[in-house]
């Protein structure tokens, strides 16, 4: 009986990491641009220290934007998925990037079908995730 509960809850974190990142995957593809230019990764880390989200990086993420800033064009395209994912870490510092995630995550849980339609609606997704995020953190729930 424990093993069949210990179970459940393995298959039901996996699953929310898993619907986790898929939203993050969406969100990238919305919020991040699609060419990786020395301008866009200055641009990324000014944000970045404007947030204080710099600070929270790791130490090689620091150092691989600082070197990459650098450069006129990334065309590696191992590099430029890391860039990416801390491209994408960096904005889900940002009030916008965390209200776009919730609301994914939420449309997600309600329907595929909803949320292909609400991407298309990128205003109406950030309104929906901002007036989220303004609740009271009591009222606030996932999914």
């Amino acid at each position: 009986m424990i093993l069949m509960a210990r179970l459940a809850e393995l298959f039901e974190k996996e699953l929310e990491q898993s619907v986790v990142y898929k939203a993050k995957e969406i969100l990238a593809k919305m919020i991040i641009p699609k060419k990786v230019t020395g301008e866009v990764v200055s641009r990324h880390i000014r944000k970045a220290i404007r947030i204080g989200a710099w600070r929270y990086l790791q130490q090689e993420s620091r150092v691989l934007l600082i070197v990459a800033r650098r450069w006129r064009m990334i065309k590696s395209p191992i590099l430029r998925s890391v860039l990416y994912r801390i491209f994408l870490e960096i904005e889900l510092f940002t009030f916008r990037g965390k209200a776009l995630f919730y609301e994914i995550i939420i449309s997600m849980k309600n329907s595929l079908y909803k949320l292909y339609e609400l991407v298309k609606a990128y205003s109406k997704l950030l309104t929906i995730g901002i007036l989220y995020l303004n609740n009271p953190p009591m009222y606030i729930v996932y999914g």
